[in-house]
């Protein structure tokens, strides 16, 4: 590992820490676990995250959060019937296999209404509240949202850029 790249992990995991520990505390406990977390952190391997994508990519993350807690509130507190839930499969269109997908596993949780329940080769199997209209448009955007995060085209290979922030 280059010394620039344990520099950047160790600064990476101190400011985590510093956020987690709300802001300072617990030091004592906190270098010897950066310092090992660092060194024994596996390699991120050949997918690089955009960091202009990312802060682009942020707030949509954060308003999916806030409108499927709302949603699922809104269900819950609603007299009347059950919603109608289906499982669905959303087949891979442009991620490839790695990092990209288990993220996009991960959001699909915060779409209002929607659970991952299986990541596979093939695709996601998701578990919907409420089937829409837009449910499967949904999904295919967060997928080209995500592939745009790890600089991936829409037929699924890493672009040029790469390695480039835009």
């Amino acid at each position: 590992m280059t010394p620039g790249r344990l520099a950047r992990r160790l600064l990476l995991l101190a400011l985590l820490w510093w956020a987690l520990s709300g802001g300072g505390s617990a030091w004592a406990w906190g270098v010897p676990v950066i310092l090992v977390a660092a060194l024994v952190m596996p390699r991120s391997g050949v997918a690089r995250l955009r960091p202009l994508a990312l802060l682009a990519f942020l707030p949509m993350a954060l308003w999916l959060a806030l409108r499927g807690g709302l949603q699922v509130a809104m269900l819950a507190c609603r007299p009347g019937p059950s919603p109608h839930s289906r499982v669905i499969d959303h087949p891979w269109h442009c991620l490839p296999e790695g990092p990209g997908r288990l993220l996009m596993a991960s959001l699909v949780n915060l779409i209002p209404g929607t659970l991952t329940l299986r990541l596979t080769p093939a695709g996601l199997q998701v578990h919907v509240l409420q089937m829409r209209a837009d449910t499967r448009l949904g999904l295919a955007r967060l997928e080209t949202r995500v592939a745009h995060l790890y600089a991936v085209s829409a037929a699924g290979n890493a672009s040029d850029e790469a390695g480039e922030a835009r």
